[in-house]
């Protein structure tokens, strides 16, 4: 599994892969899309899409997969309202270019919070942070 990119775009959580992760494996071919809500046990898939068949679309670090938006042909659950406070996963289902790479997916954490100004504000949680082993969403997330 190698890292998922989560970035915020009009306060919805955007998905990708990094500029140095296309750079090492080129480009990726997604070929569906998961999100669960990992503060409740077992974990709730709240949104997600799948191509069907071979169809796969390229996944470059510089397009974002929008929480909800449907790519053309692809198959749908319906997106839940995303909760603050809430700890969740995404993962990417897709393959870099180069055969002998093993990896198989994208996986990344996010939480929603409210800022000091009582906006909602997306949080990407990285694999170094405490947060991804806790998996619970904290009001100021910890720094590696």
């Amino acid at each position: 599994m190698a890292e998922a990119e989560i970035s915020a775009f009009k306060g919805m959580p955007c998905f990708t892969i990094s500029k140095r992760e296309e750079h090492r494996n080129g480009t990726p071919m997604l070929g569906a899309l998961m999100v669960y809500d990992i503060s409740i046990k077992p974990p709730v898939e709240v949104w997600s899409f799948i191509l069907p068949g071979a169809t796969t679309l390229p996944m470059h670090a510089k397009t974002c997969y929008l929480y909800g938006q449907v790519p053309t042909g692809a198959e749908s659950t319906a997106a839940t309202m995303l909760k603050t406070d809430r700890m969740y996963s995404v993962f990417l289902n897709g393959r870099p270019d180069d055969p002998s790479d093993s990896t198989r997916g994208y996986r990344g954490k996010f939480c929603l919070i409210i800022d000091t100004a009582g906006r909602q504000k997306i949080i990407a949680i990285t694999k170094d942070m405490q947060e991804w082993r806790t998996e619970i969403c904290p009001p100021h997330p910890s720094r590696p």
